[in-house]
């Protein structure tokens, strides 16, 4: 006898529902794509306990008939595709018909819709209510436009996924990440949420993404967001990004959407962190919403079980013109010019000379990703002072010299706060030469000069002194009057979740509102004036490596106070000031690299400067090798 069975529907539907429904807010993610494509331009979310006791949704949407109310629960039924060249034309978010049938396996739901579309609306509603993925009662409701979803217990009956589920306040930050990328992604729609009967969030649906934005997160950061437009015969995209000053610790605030749907594209964000370029520092990441549209048929959305991921045809044109796109808006709107602008990012030529320079361009972006990749965290305790970053291959005599003399010097970091210091340049027997753009130092040596980073240096400056003073946690500044946070809904989510961990570090928050908190006192070791900041990006940290130690935290905290009270580019420095700070890099355990990473001088010996002039040329180019 054969023991191959077909699954029962009730087992089948609980193993697919352990790929789409992870947590509550997967089931509020799977019914808010619903009431979208439904054609509801208001959509209400009301959750109990971050959704695990309920979780109700109600649209004013186009509704169900009778009959579709039931065939809405069976696995596979759906009324987004009918036939193969379908798949490959979706332009619903919702297209497998499992969601309904996953979340009725593992929760119990009631389902009430009224059907209202085109001057055929049905005089009574309908309901159904299904448990372990049967129907157990059916009737009619009174009439209301749209559908209302009510989901109890889940996973009730799948009690070791429901013990996993993370903490209260965890889950309710998944549920109000959904919320808001629906609402970036769909500003023309009206979105609200209600956790425990608090409302805590609410668009007017008016489609201004900029207002949506204000509304999501704050009104200054609204205002500081650069719009932009741009298409070409495949794509076109459409959003808000950040200038270079705006910026965030993490990747989490880059939004995309294609064709309305929410998705993650490690790819996009790599276009997008290049076409910022050098503007960007290391480790800080822009705030950005971004909708491409295109051709259905150009986009494969079924190949994520959440539909998160998606396959993109023609990637390089894509890159291509976004690229394009944010150059332009971020130069359009610079108020600052920056040194080397017409090797790095040489955005104001693209159209005069778009062949070499747009060659020049991508170079160098290629270099600062390796560079910010070689220039990470180091493991060892030994620093090499010989291995450089190298970029080769140029392909002209042109562009050879002076990309490979520039690149060649970026030295590798391969260690920190070392045991004993290796030999380094003295610094101490430079002969300061001057500042240009205010940004950069020059110094003079026996046998070579060097450029250095005066913000990068000072940050290395600062960095090891405050690590070296053994810092107090307890050693607390009064305030005056107590320091008041107005933080967006995330942010405030995490306040809540991480202010123990918070106060490890001698920063105390206390609760002053839904989305406020105070400190009556700050640290002594961090500014005053820095804590807007320092503040939001540790939550940001904590967030994402809640395993941190205190010595890690202390540390992060350190490295973002060292960077913000650190000298900043375009100021001019007085020669004894800047005297004063080669002094102090002579004392430094690395001078090499600021806390984040980054180089903090480059090395220009005669062979190099040789090159440059093309007194020292490669045998395969030709010439003599010495004049």
């Amino acid at each position: 006898m054969g023991i191959i069975k077909q699954m029962d529907i009730a087992l089948a539907n609980q193993i697919a529902a352990g790929e789409v429904v992870e947590r509550p807010a997967s089931v509020v993610k799977e019914l808010c794509e619903n009431a979208i494509d439904a054609k509801a331009d208001q959509i209400q979310v009301e959750v109990k306990e971050a959704g695990i006791q309920q979780i109700i949704v109600i649209d004013n949407g186009q509704g169900m008939v009778e009959e579709d109310l039931h065939q809405s629960v069976l696995a596979h039924a759906t009324s987004k595709i009918y036939s193969l060249p379908d798949l490959f034309q979706i332009t619903s978010l919702g297209f497998r018909g499992e969601a309904l049938a996953s979340i009725a396996s593992v929760a119990k739901i009631r389902i009430e819709s009224t059907w209202n579309e085109a001057n055929q609306a049905s005089q009574s509603g309908h309901f159904i209510e299904v448990e372990n993925s049967k129907i157990i009662n059916q009737g009619s409701c009174p009439p209301r436009n749209g559908t209302t979803v009510q989901v109890d217990s889940i996973f009730y009956n799948t009690p070791a996924r429901l013990k996993h589920l993370a903490s209260l306040q965890t889950e309710m930050r998944h549920i109000l990440k959904v919320i808001q990328n629906l609402a970036i992604a769909y500003p023309s729609i009206s979105f609200t949420l209600i956790s425990d009967g608090d409302r805590l969030l609410q668009t007017v649906g008016k489609g201004d993404l900029k207002q949506t934005i204000a509304q999501l997160y704050s009104p200054q950061q609204a205002r500081e967001m650069l719009a932009f437009k741009q298409s070409d015969i495949e794509f076109g995209l459409e959003g808000l990004i950040s200038p270079p000053t705006l910026t965030r610790t993490s990747r989490n605030y880059i939004h995309w959407m294609v064709n309305g749907r929410t998705v993650k594209s490690p790819f996009l964000n790599n276009v997008l962190i290049k076409a910022y370029g050098k503007q960007l520092m290391i480790g800080r990441f822009p705030l950005s919403f971004i909708q491409i549209t295109t051709d259905p048929r150009l986009v494969d959305v079924n190949v994520h079980p959440t539909k998160q991921s998606i396959r993109l045809s023609k990637e390089a044109e894509l890159a291509k013109l976004l690229t394009q796109a944010v150059q332009a808006s971020l130069l359009q709107n610079r108020a600052i010019p920056e040194a080397g602008d017409s090797l790095f990012r040489p955005t104001r030529f693209y159209q005069q000379n778009k062949g070499q320079l747009d060659w020049i361009s991508q170079t160098s972006h290629l270099a600062e990703d390796k560079q910010a990749i070689e220039l990470s965290r180091p493991d060892s305790n030994q620093i090499k002072m010989d291995e450089y970053t190298k970029v080769s291959d140029f392909p002209t005599e042109k562009t050879q010299g002076m990309m490979e003399a520039l690149s060649s010097q970026v030295v590798e970091k391969e260690a920190l706060n070392q045991q004993e210091k290796p030999k380094m340049i003295d610094f101490s027997q430079l002969r300061y030469v001057g500042q240009i753009h205010g940004t950069y130092l020059i110094a003079e040596g026996p046998s070579s000069f060097y450029l250095i980073d005066q913000h990068a240096a000072q940050e290395r400056v600062r960095y090891e002194k405050l690590m070296a003073d053994q810092v107090d946690v307890d050693q607390q500044q009064d305030f005056l009057m107590p320091k008041l946070f107005s933080f967006d809904l995330k942010t405030a989510q995490m306040a809540e979740e991480y202010s123990d961990r918070l106060a490890e570090i001698g920063i105390h928050l206390q609760a002053f509102g839904p989305k406020s908190y105070q400190m009556q006192s700050h640290p002594t070791w961090l500014e005053a004036d820095e804590l807007d900041q320092i503040v939001p990006d540790l939550l940001d940290r904590l967030s994402r490596q809640e395993d941190l130690s205190v010595n890690q935290l202390k540390e992060a905290s350190i490295i973002m106070q060292s960077c913000r009270g650190a000298i900043k580019a375009n100021h001019r420095l007085a020669d004894s000031e800047a005297i004063h700070l080669l002094a102090e890099m002579n004392d430094l355990q690395d001078p090499l690299h600021c806390p984040h990473g980054r180089p903090v001088f480059i090395e220009f010996d005669p062979t190099t400067i040789e090159k440059l002039f093309k007194r020292i040329q490669d045998h395969h180019l030709g010439g003599r090798e010495n004049d």
